[in-house]
């Protein structure tokens, strides 16, 4: 079995978020986007079809995916929670939802609540360097999100990396751990895992047992720096708090799988991050 813990499918507003707006071709090696190189083609993204991503799952082997929303300032784009809710409605057992919420949208712990318990959304997503200002994610005006997911008992998706934020400061483990440590009982999830901050994260990981690392492309990627700590991690002390996901559109779903299968992590290991670690999360029976 397989569980990718982050899509964000081609389905109604999502269509509308910061991955989907058009990627055109940089021909400068130099100026061209990253994560661009070496990219395939995406049918479901070039098509904008929900049909063909079914299909790309199926071509996979992912038998389950995690939706995960965003909401953000109007550079990141916002993604209806209902649409989250009418996905996973659609497609029973095949999907599981986060929804997406803002710290600083009005009403933001109201659509918490509104998430978990009218939408029956699994966790909650945000990425406060994303807001307008940017927060950091142990800013006092996201405690209140944190402290409603903990009093629902549900786990929340921070999105951190150098590319989440005003600068690189915005991504230093240091925020992660002071929320986890603020709030033991809470899940938290670190989207990007704090990439390029790799041993940092690890560490504010290894000390705090209820942070779950999903590094995404940042470990997959071909000779990406600093991911031989997170297969390091995976292959250690943090095989049962690290989760795969491929994080589409960013990458296609089947190409993500092939690379991160590729990485040197024990079969054991691999066998968590694939599936009983989100499996435990999202409360099935493995």
């Amino acid at each position: 079995m397989l569980i990718d813990f982050r899509v964000q499918p081609p389905f109604k507003s999502f269509l509308g978020i910061h991955f989907f707006r058009p990627r055109p071709a940089v021909k400068d090696p130099v100026a061209g986007n990253p994560f661009a190189m070496g990219r395939r083609a995406m049918p479901s993204f070039d098509e904008k079809s929900m049909d063909l991503f079914l299909r790309e799952m199926d071509e996979a082997g992912i038998d389950a995916a995690v939706v995960v929303g965003q909401r953000t300032a109007e550079s990141g784009g916002c993604a209806d929670n209902d649409d989250i809710a009418e996905l996973v409605e659609r497609y029973p057992g095949r999907f599981f939802g986060f929804g997406g919420v803002d710290p600083l949208e009005c009403g933001a712990v109201e659509e918490v609540q509104r998430c978990v318990k009218e939408l029956g959304c699994r966790g909650m997503a945000m990425l406060p360097g994303w807001s307008d200002p940017p927060l950091y994610d142990d800013d006092e005006q996201v405690y209140p999100i944190y402290e409603a997911c903990r009093a629902l008992g549900v786990p929340v998706i921070i999105t951190s990396s150098h590319y989440i934020g005003a600068d690189m400061t915005y991504s230093m483990p240091v925020h992660i751990q002071k929320v986890a440590l603020d709030f033991p009982e809470l899940t938290i999830i670190v989207g990007h895992g704090c990439w390029p901050w790799t041993m940092q994260a690890c560490a504010v990981a290894m000390r705090s047992k209820n942070v779950y690392l999903m590094p995404e492309f940042y470990m997959y990627l071909p000779d990406m720096p600093g991911a031989d700590d997170y297969v390091r991690a995976a292959n250690g002390y943090l095989s049962h708090r690290m989760l795969y996901s491929s994080c589409y559109p960013s990458r296609p779903l089947g190409q993500t799988l092939e690379e991160f299968k590729k990485l040197p992590i024990k079969p054991a290991s691999q066998e968590n991050m694939l599936w009983h670690n989100g499996a435990r999360i999202l409360g099935l029976d493995s």
